[in-house]
């Protein structure tokens, strides 16, 4: 017989939105009865929602945190029983504490040094959950655990500016903007980095990353996950957001005026037309210029509700179309120089036929990245470490992305 775990007195989020509390989550491990597993249960008692129970109905996943600070997640739960509302029911396919099972890389990161430890993207991940808690509860920041944050994303970052980039896929979370603001923050660092900029100058924009998108809390649910064509009316709310997280920011002494700045700026564009004021090319605060880029192509690979995540290449194809007109011309020239046509983590087809792990980029040739080979022109895998710089070989280059299904490569390894 399995023992159940029963979890007391929590906050329950789905990703980036506060659905409310419970007295108790009481947590049933299936039962194994000959062969046959059976699922796994859980009942919530006293669930207080800050929306209507049916809220909770069309969500992937739940996350959960003590008064004491411990963190879990619940994934692939399904209610099943609403009958009576201090004790519902449903099954899931785990729980578990959130350092246990954070979401994987959108990048390949096996065998590879990783840009940012595991460990600082969690502590991220709970400094945002922090964060946004006292947002929804009406009070004002206290951002010492996102200036903790910044202050280890830009020291792991100088110390290794060769590594593996390792966004994190948030795909098994319900709302992307979560981890959305941590990959964001990683990203505006890596463009700051290619930019020359010095470290404090640094801290500054990895902070304005992280609490970027905090007027987002202020926007309904119903606009931010619509799965359609937002009416006039919802897209001048939507257009709002970056003057609320501007005026959230504004009530902590504690944020640089420059990191705020971030917030209000992101969604300006080079040659006007963006918003919350319309300005133009260095009008807009370097941070901003710098954030915009960030925001988008995280935002292009990452699942929405309402369009599928895009592969990194392609992603990559679409922000540089935005070059002059919607990014700063010299700033997505950084973007580019460390992230090239193909980003660090892509699996690329050769022109030969063999299969590539990008690692890094050529700031002078964009489409030739180095590699490490991961299989020969005759299908056959590589074990041995095999680099192969694309700009010192002239007869191999990038035909393509390369699919992990279609080709059988190392086991392990993800595309995205």
């Amino acid at each position: 017989m399995v023992e159940s775990t029963t979890l007391r007195d929590l906050a329950i989020f789905t990703g980036y939105s506060h659905i409310g509390s419970c007295r108790e989550f009481v947590w049933i491990p299936g039962d194994v009865i000959g062969r046959k597993q059976l699922p796994s249960r859980f009942i919530i008692r006293g669930l207080v929602c800050e929306y209507e129970v049916e809220a909770l109905m069309i969500r992937k996943d739940l996350y959960l945190r003590t008064e004491a600070g411990k963190e879990y997640v619940v994934t692939n739960f399904q209610i099943t029983d609403i009958n009576d509302i201090e004790n519902i029911g449903g099954v899931a396919e785990n729980c578990s504490l959130l350092f246990e099972k954070f979401p994987e890389m959108k990048t390949i990161s096996d065998g590879e040094r990783v840009l940012v430890s595991k460990q600082t993207q969690v502590m991220a991940f709970q400094a945002m959950s922090m964060v946004i808690n006292q947002v929804k509860a009406g009070h004002g920041i206290d951002p010492k655990g996102a200036r903790e944050v910044a202050t280890m994303l830009v020291d792991e970052i100088i110390k290794a500016p060769e590594a593996l980039m390792n966004l994190i896929d948030i795909k098994s979370f319900d709302d992307y903007t979560f981890t959305h603001n941590v990959n964001v923050a990683t990203l505006c660092l890596i463009i700051g980095q290619s930019l020359g900029l010095p470290q404090d100058d640094l801290f500054d924009l990895g902070l304005g990353g992280l609490l970027h998108d905090m007027g987002k809390l202020k926007v309904s649910l119903s606009i931010l996950n619509k799965d359609g064509k937002l009416t006039d009316a919802e897209f001048t709310e939507m257009k709002r957001h970056p003057i609320y997280g501007y005026e959230i920011l504004c009530r902590s002494k504690d944020i640089p005026e420059r990191s705020r700045m971030v917030a209000l700026m992101h969604h300006e564009k080079f040659q006007g037309k963006g918003y919350p004021k319309g300005l133009k090319g260095d009008s807009i605060p370097l941070f901003g210029r710098i954030c915009a880029i960030a925001d988008v192509y995280d935002a292009l690979t990452t699942d929405r509700p309402y369009r599928v995540a895009m592969a990194p290449h392609e992603a990559m194809k679409i922000v540089t179309s935005g070059i002059d007109t919607q990014f700063d011309p010299k700033v997505l020239t950084a973007f580019l120089h460390k992230m090239s046509l193909y980003p660090s983590g892509s699996l690329v087809l050769l022109n030969d036929g063999s299969v590539g792990l990008v690692l890094k980029a050529n700031p002078k040739a964009v489409l030739r990245p180095v590699i490490k080979l991961l299989r020969n022109a005759k299908g056959e895998r590589i074990k041995a470490r095999t680099e192969v710089n694309l700009l010192e070989t002239k007869n191999l280059f990038i035909a393509g992305p390369a699919s992990r299904t279609l080709l059988n490569v190392t086991a392990g390894a993800k595309v995205i």
